[in-house]
């Protein structure tokens, strides 16, 4: 069968039996070899079969970045299972919620991790099993199970139009929606052959899929447990690793570490970013630093892939603030609140028609028929083409505030900020006033040793932007905070100017806003913050 007819699970499967001897995953200085890693998948598919699952039944998976989460997740999918990976940190209550919403048939956790969110999901879901990945207090030791299994080839239980997965969206601005993944898998984007893939953001989400793509064309993944810039830089020159995944802010982190210019990154051919508006100026500073290779997607959980900068494309400042053009198989519109077609400048929402568009939403229909129309899906990101075909994606349609009449995206509040020398990172995030008006805030992490103040900065961006955008408040951070993705913390973002409107009493500008509009949902619950780690708030 060719690879376009395989499943992923197939595709996967079929990478690592190809030079079975290879070393395909290293973890904390171990390593398993493609051979160790397909017996390991058949062995726990098997243990999972005599507890009791098979095809179309709900796995959850609660665990870091180890060997035997993506292999007992490959296990699962090889009989037909749905499997969902909430990000294991979250609040146990919102664990506990989302393994509910995704019908758990079975509970696999890491016992020296998750222990206490597994227990307290498995006393909310007495119904499902419990299987540990090693000696725990409750539930079944998976990895003993699968021990006394048989390590043959066992043959897949799925079928392409089967649910392969559900994949939580990141929840900043709500609960998680739960995005339908089928076990087809068009052949995009091109598996590359021989990569050594370095995952250290969660293998729940975009990184896990850009692992699997590693081992389905032949190549190696090291597996980190998450960010810390110097082992992602010992990892790279010890591994000679030639691709990874970092966030922007993830990535500013590393420039900003002392090692790199003694760390040999001569082995990197590509460097991935994603997931929110990157600083012009730091991705010019990370190609002169690491070479031509930044490769920025713009993609959404939705939908995978959707457009892209290529390294090449960096070395032109001018295309810095775009996410690139469409892939050659995807077609993107921008579109006006009554649905026509804006022409090339014009800021509307992007709508997309890809051949790795989602399913649906699980278990929300009616949320399914707004996005998914006609074959295009609405994504609730604003941005605008230009004559070129380049996307320009200025944030999300419920991140924007209204400023007397006027509408205010995340880039025009962030670039400003991002241009003053002392700024390493700049976040937009929205509130409301007693008085029930929006107020636009900005937090900014600056080099250590800046001096520079709140209000030096928001003078600063009244002078280089549009000064109807320039932010009520500004936070001024050592650091942006971050979720578990190595995305902006909005809901610590929150807590921060909440905290500091209690301590001050003051809620912005002394004179009136003239700003209406709707709040941004808090997103998480749980969450404490302090402003501690604030130096000035203006």
């Amino acid at each position: 069968m060719s690879e376009a007819g395989r499943t992923y699970t197939e595709l996967v499967l079929d990478g690592l039996a190809r030079d079975p001897e290879r070393p395909a995953l290293h973890h904390a200085g171990a390593v398993l070899t493609a051979r160790e890693c397909l017996e390991r998948v058949h062995r726990t598919a098997r243990a999972l079969e005599r507890a009791g699952l098979g095809r179309g039944d709900g796995v959850t998976v609660l665990a870091g970045n180890t060997p035997e989460a993506l292999l007992v997740r490959l296990a699962a999918n090889l009989l037909g299972c749905r499997v969902a990976m909430p990000y294991p940190d979250l609040p146990v209550a919102e664990l506990v919620a989302l393994a509910d919403f995704a019908e758990t048939d079975a509970l696999v956790f890491d016992p020296l991790r998750y222990a206490a969110a597994a227990g307290a999901v498995a006393r909310a879901l007495p119904a499902a099993g419990s299987l540990s990945l090693g000696p725990a207090t409750f539930g079944s030791d998976l990895l003993e199970l699968a021990a006394a299994c048989s390590p043959a080839p066992l043959e897949p239980r799925c079928l392409p139009e089967d649910v392969m997965a559900v994949r939580f969206t990141g929840g900043t601005t709500g609960r998680p929606k739960g995005v339908l993944r089928r076990f087809a898998r068009p052949p995009r984007p091109a598996l590359l052959s021989g990569a050594c893939f370095l995952l250290c953001t969660p293998l729940s989400h975009g990184g896990g899929t850009s692992a699997d793509f590693a081992l389905a064309a032949g190549g190696t993944v090291v597996l980190q447990q998450g960010f810390a810039a110097e082992e992602v830089l010992a990892a790279v020159e010890r591994h000679r690793v030639s691709r990874m995944y970092l966030p922007p802010h993830l990535l500013y982190r590393l420039l900003d570490h002392p090692l790199p210019a003694a760390t040999d990154t001569g082995s990197l051919r590509r460097v991935g970013y994603t997931g929110c508006s990157p600083s012009p100026r730091r991705l010019a500073e990370a190609t002169r630093r690491l070479g031509r290779v930044l490769h920025q997607t713009y993609s959404l959980t939705e939908c995978g892939p959707v457009a892209r900068l290529s390294p090449d494309e960096h070395l032109d400042p001018r295309l810095l603030t775009t996410a690139g053009r469409p892939y050659p198989d995807t077609e993107v519109r921008i579109l006006d609140e009554d649905g026509a077609p804006l022409p090339p400048g014009r800021t509307g929402e992007i709508c997309v028609r890809t051949p790795t568009a989602m399913a649906g939403y699980w278990r929300d229909p009616e949320l399914t028929a707004r996005v998914l129309r006609e074959g295009w899906l609405h994504t609730g990101d604003l941005g605008s083409l230009d004559a070129a075909g380049y996307l320009t994606v200025a944030g999300r349609r419920d991140s924007m505030a209204i400023v007397e009449g006027h509408n205010v995206f995340p880039h025009q509040v962030e670039e400003p900020l991002r241009t003053h020398p002392d700024v390493r990172e700049a976040v937009m995030f929205t509130a409301t006033d007693p008085d029930g008006l929006e107020q636009v805030h900005a937090a900014v992490a600056v080099a250590p040793h800046a001096r520079v103040t709140a209000d030096q900065l928001r003078r600063w961006a009244r002078e280089h932007g549009d000064a109807r955008c320039a932010p009520d408040t500004v936070l001024v951070l050592p650091a942006i905070p971050l979720n578990g993705l190595g995305k902006p913390d909005l809901p610590t973002l929150h807590a921060l100017a909440e905290e500091r409107t209690a301590r001050t009493g003051r809620t912005g500008r002394t004179e009136p806003t003239g700003r209406t509009g709707q709040s941004e949902p808090t997103g998480r619950t749980g969450q404490t913050a302090t402003a501690s780690g604030a130096r000035e708030v203006v």
